[in-house]
């Protein structure tokens, strides 16, 4: 099955840019979730599901996807009403995101930025084009032709999201070796594959095994 795929070069306004702040995910069991959020401009505000920084190196985000694995629905729905409510108290009109960090143990989250990209987004942004969604930082290479580009896939579940997405990094020409090997090692793991996310995924050292984690 071919790979569909897309390239996204970021920017200052961006919703496929994801930098999170320095240092990455905390200890514990942090997972950072984006809501984007559009307000209309009859003051209806809409909000799309969440989106996951799940895979960090560096401080740098190398893959989130859409919506978050593992994250209840009634989690989500109080991320959502909350970035929602966010948007309107700040007066926002346009499409904008809510940053949040969760201890998925406690249950607890906070606000970690909220940023308004402009009045011209659109609805279409907040959603992925299938059921599940990569986004994947695959820095500069020679497929895209520009620096410091994404790589976005889509899939009808996340195990085709994933198949997909590992066999466009390993087909891409022009990926610098050791970065092709660390997303591949990531995307295949046992534990990514299950679902761990985040601080999580930063624990673990075995990466065959992903109990380690647990």
């Amino acid at each position: 099955m071919g790979a569909k795929v897309s390239f996204v070069t970021p920017s200052a306004d961006a919703v496929g840019k994801r930098h999170g702040p320095p240092g990455g995910p905390a200890g514990g069991a942090e997972r950072r979730l984006d809501i984007h959020v559009l307000v209309q401009e009859d003051g209806r505000a809409e909000t799309g599901r969440a989106w996951e920084r799940c895979v960090w190196r560096d401080q740098r985000v190398l893959i989130a996807e859409c919506p978050a694995p593992r994250l209840s629905a009634r989690m989500e729905a109080t991320l959502r009403d909350v970035a929602s409510r966010i948007a309107l108290d700040r007066g926002w009109l346009g499409l904008g995101t809510v940053v949040f960090s969760l201890d998925d143990e406690s249950g607890q989250f906070r606000l970690i930025e909220a940023t308004l990209q402009g009045r011209s987004g659109k609805a279409a942004l907040m959603e992925p084009l299938a059921a599940h969604a990569l986004e994947v930082g695959i820095g500069a290479c020679a497929a895209s032709g520009r620096p410091g580009a994404n790589l976005l896939v889509w899939g009808v579940t996340r195990g085709d999201a994933l198949r997909r997405a590992y066999q466009a990094i390993g087909d891409m020409p022009g990926l610098a070796v050791p970065e092709r090997a660390f997303l591949l090692n990531r995307i295949a793991s046992p534990a990514f594959c299950s679902g761990l996310t985040g601080a999580r995924l930063a624990r673990i050292s075995d990466w065959s095994d992903h109990r380690a984690a647990g």
